[in-house]
């Protein structure tokens, strides 16, 4: 286990103790809010293969801040969690053990929610500073403008080992994040190289896919096998050396040798093209004038990719009616940095949903 204390600012308006619960890492913190804004103050880094259940991991963050000052008593406990929420517990994706909210409740009195990791970001989204460049970079559309945010719906996706899809609204100044099944709606090919793509793929699932297996990282790594197995392109040694790893290890080599590796350079490129052209589709379902975020960790390591060349928001404005590229033009376009999203995240849901 690693502790960080991030701030020695304990006068705080309320405590919560938030959780983000993935497949490597399990993080656990005590997150303040006070003036509207919420501030981490100390974190606990567990790994998630090293734990059988949260209880445990819970109790010991408690008592590290405990110990530290008296003060630091969190009055409720939201965790976000990677898989599927129902009844309060979350069936993990990637682990062997699963979340339960009410265990962790009965153990340390602290009413207790388990959230989706992705909601966790949707709630995490309005605390966020989009002036701050240690949290957002904002895309500037292909005007060279950065346009400003004209209404409250925010969108965001987050594409990562899948397609995450979500949006939020605002009622009396308090967001409301809502999930969706979005990753998994029909592509819609644009392109000669998307439309062969988009063929293969279908053959090999033996039935039209829906984006996720485009926008993901899985969907650089289906990129690749097609320009191996379709196109015959990947003959180097390094693609010789990527095609022989599993196909969830591809997306980190490609990505890291774009820059001198032909091949690599065109899954990156493809991959973009298709982000931007489906995010620009859900910013027009959602009207996201208050923003388009775009989660995980795809985009925050490889955002030089979708900035050169304008190439992300040149696919992001693309629509048939010309009418409509001007509206997406004035959408703010924002790339999440800040990793710590879904711990401020679970602590905003905490803080909205517990009652």
């Amino acid at each position: 286990m690693e502790v960080k204390w991030l701030s020695d600012d304990f006068n705080q308006e309320l405590l919560v103790l938030a959780g983000d619960v993935g497949g490597t890492n399990t993080n656990l913190a005590v997150v303040g809010k006070k003036d509207g804004k919420y501030t981490i103050i100390v974190e606990c880094v567990f790994k998630s293969s090293d734990i059988t259940d949260l209880v445990g991991p819970v109790q010991e963050t408690l008592k590290i801040a405990a110990d530290k000052s008296a003060s630091l008593k969190p009055t409720m406990c939201c965790i976000s969690a990677a898989g599927p929420v129902a009844d309060n517990v979350c069936t993990l994706t990637n682990c062997s053990w699963n979340v339960e909210g009410d265990a962790i409740e009965a153990k340390t009195g602290l009413k207790t929610l388990v959230i989706n990791d992705f909601l966790a970001i949707g709630y995490g989204i309005p605390t966020l500073d989009v002036t701050n460049s240690a949290q957002i970079t904002q895309l500037k559309n292909t005007d060279g403008e950065l346009p400003k945010q004209s209404g409250t719906t925010k969108a965001v996706v987050g594409a990562g080992t899948g397609l995450g899809v979500g949006f939020l609204t605002e009622s009396n100044g308090v967001y409301t994040a809502c999930p969706s099944e979005g990753g998994h709606s029909g592509f819609a090919p644009f392109d000669d190289f998307s439309v062969e793509f988009t063929a293969w793929m279908t053959k090999k699932l033996g039935i039209a896919p829906g984006t996720e297996p485009f926008v993901s990282g899985q969907g650089i790594a289906n990129i690749f096998n097609f320009l191996n197995e379709a196109k015959g392109l990947a003959t180097d040694a390094l693609c010789k050396e990527i095609a022989a790893l599993d196909d969830t290890d591809k997306p980190a080599k490609i990505a890291m040798n774009a820059d001198k590796n032909d091949v690599c350079k065109t899954v990156m490129t493809e991959f973009v093209k298709m982000y931007g052209k489906f995010a620009g589709s859900m910013s027009l379902v959602f009207m996201c004038a208050g923003g388009m975020y775009l989660a995980g960790g795809i985009v925050t390591k490889n955002e030089k990719y979708l900035v050169e060349g304008d190439l992300f928001m040149k696919y992001f404005e693309m629509n048939y009616k010309p009418n409509i590229a001007p509206l997406l033009k004035k959408t703010p376009v924002y790339i999440i940095k800040d990793y710590s999203i879904s711990l401020y995240g679970a602590a905003n849901a905490g803080v909205t949903l517990i009652k």
